[in-house]
């Protein structure tokens, strides 16, 4: 009995050994392509982002990172805006956005009763993510609606101060005005501007916010969170490529957005999937062993 209960505790002391060994060789594990910078000021790189040509999967996931004494990394969202990154993970990518006021005071002298933009979509391998955002209306007896009012099919909502969205937004369109619009509201003089906003679920920050006509070519910073694919093919046409982004010890799945996909880990392995060797063996010392007789 006594010999039994030494195998018990040497077995166990064993598995904590191990478990300790591989946990502390995943916490050195860099999550940056090797050879290639880690961090750019506090935020640790993950690769497929990198810094520096070869360091990056492709353009798309190039992060820019200044020299100076407070450096911070910034990525390219499409040919016209950057946002600066604020934290990455391996789904998602957390930036501080920007908008302006969104003043409609000249449609309605053309008869309209709303305008309509198109809120900043990201480049293709990122979208608003459903469950980490919400949609903000900032005004006064406003409405908005989210969709592609270009197309038949889409599926729109309808927003009254803040509402969640149902699905990733890669691209959408806003539609925005005010239910008091008309001539004959006494109050269209002071509501001629309102600013809608996709901003992460935590975000109070609304005090910072004027939607005065005199303020309509202000930027608004806010934080937003990204959701991140990668490219525009399902896992069996890009295993057929050569362009296959996922490592050894991991699996690909499909984008629930219709294109792109995700790799992760397989069970057993922590880490970078997306890095040749990256998906590293752990123990966990809950694992059930059976114990010698």
């Amino acid at each position: 009995m006594a010999l039994q209960v030494i195998q018990v505790h040497l077995v166990t002391i064993i598995i904590s050994i191990i478990s300790l060994v591989f946990s502390l060789k995943e916490t050195k594990a860099s999550t940056a392509k090797p050879g290639c910078p880690e961090t750019c000021g506090n935020l640790a790189i993950v690769y497929p982002f990198g810094i520096g040509e070869g360091c990056y999967l492709d353009k798309r996931f190039e992060i820019t990172c200044n020299n100076s004494s407070n450096p911070h990394p910034v990525l390219r969202l499409d040919q016209k805006k950057e946002a600066e990154v604020l934290d990455m993970s391996l789904e998602h990518v957390r930036i501080r956005d920007w908008t302006s006021p969104l003043c409609y005071a000249n449609n309605a002298l053309e008869g309209k009763s709303y305008s309509q933009f198109t809120l900043a979509p990201p480049m293709e391998p990122f979208s608003y993510s459903h469950t980490e955002n919400k949609l903000i209306g900032i005004g006064c007896d406003i409405f908005a609606y989210i969709g592609d009012f270009h197309s038949t099919n889409s599926q729109h909502q309808k927003l009254h101060q803040w509402t969640t969205f149902p699905y990733d937004l890669p691209n959408f369109d806003v539609r925005v005005g005010n239910m008091s619009i008309w001539q004959e509201a006494k109050d269209w003089s002071s509501n001629q501007c309102s600013i809608v906003l996709v901003a992460e679920n935590n975000f109070s920050g609304f005090h910072q916010f004027d939607i005065s006509f005199s303020n309509q070519n202000m930027k608004y910073f806010y934080p937003a969170v990204l959701k991140w694919e990668i490219g525009n093919k399902s896992c069996h046409e890009t295993q057929k490529r050569g362009d296959y982004a996922c490592g050894r010890n991991s699996h690909c799945i499909n984008s629930k957005k219709g294109s792109g996909y995700r790799c992760l880990c397989n069970p057993g392995y922590r880490g970078n999937p997306y890095l040749p060797d990256g998906c590293i063996g752990f123990f966990s010392s809950s694992t059930p062993t059976r114990i010698p007789k």
